[in-house]
């Protein structure tokens, strides 16, 4: 897929909720179950609220050749990699590599030794085919449903 990855601006605050909405029911559901799904996700997030988190991080849209924003990446000023999200039309077609290529070049840029993220189980093996390793499997709690996710690292140097 030919897309444009560029810098998140506050009009995208909107997308990227919906956008991690989709990706979550739509492609995480291969993963996890449906009660995981509804935990993870119960609703699209307010943008408002997201639009102020992703104000602190490094955060890539990825925007196809008609201008809609298809996926995006956002990154800690530590190299915390805290969300990775493409749509359901985009997953599988390069998308996440290139926003993830956006953030690593940015790593590079800020000095930083090493990324981490916590990804989830659909996530995993594409950090893994990027040479990044798991450091543990933990499972985390939301709205009261167990979530299995991998704690990942990958050194820079």
């Amino acid at each position: 897929m030919n897309v444009t990855i560029r810098r998140f601006q506050p009009a995208d605050a909107a997308t990227v909720c919906e956008i991690f909405y989709r990706s979550v029911h739509e492609v995480a559901i291969s993963r996890y179950s449906a009660a995981q799904i509804d935990a993870w996700a119960p609703k699209i997030p307010d943008a408002e609220r997201w639009l102020q988190r992703l104000r602190e991080y490094d955060t890539f849209v990825a925007d196809d050749e008609t201008g809609k924003s298809v996926g995006w990446i956002a990154m800690t000023s530590a190299g915390y990699i805290d969300m990775l999200f493409c749509l359901p039309e985009a997953t599988g077609r390069g998308v996440a590599a290139k926003l993830y290529a956006a953030v690593e070049q940015a790593a590079a840029l800020r000095g930083l030794t090493q990324l981490t993220a916590h990804a989830s189980l659909l996530a995993q093996s594409f950090f893994e085919r990027n040479d990044w390793t798991v450091q543990y499997l933990e499972t985390v709690v939301r709205n009261g449903v167990a979530i299995p996710r991998a704690s990942m690292a990958k050194n820079l140097r």
